[in-house]
């Protein structure tokens, strides 16, 4: 699965942006798959939650925002462009910008 420069293989549990290399726990793999899945779609937390976590969404937590955050730090911080979005309200999705 592929979005920008950004790729992720399922049978070996890899994840490269730009031909480097980012190692991931279990739980970002799992909610960066689910991204990519359904990517250019807006994933509200509490399908996220039900999906990696496993849980009911509860609105006390901050367990997703702060999963997303860590997601961040390892495949959009060090890269340009940040495919990563927050919809303010709605949840997370990620795309890549339109090539213009």
């Amino acid at each position: 699965m592929q979005v920008a420069d950004l790729e992720l293989d399922l049978l070996r549990r890899r994840v490269v942006r730009a031909g480097k290399r980012i190692d991931l726990t279990a739980k970002e793999f799992a909610l960066l798959e689910l991204l990519l899945r359904r990517q250019g779609e807006v994933l509200p937390r509490s399908l996220i939650a039900s999906q990696v976590w496993d849980m009911n969404f509860d609105s006390d937590t901050n367990v997703i925002e702060v999963a997303v955050r860590r997601l961040r730090a390892k495949v959009d911080d060090d890269f340009e462009p940040k495919l990563i979005h927050t919809v303010r309200g709605m949840g997370y999705v990620i795309e890549a910008p339109e090539q213009t």
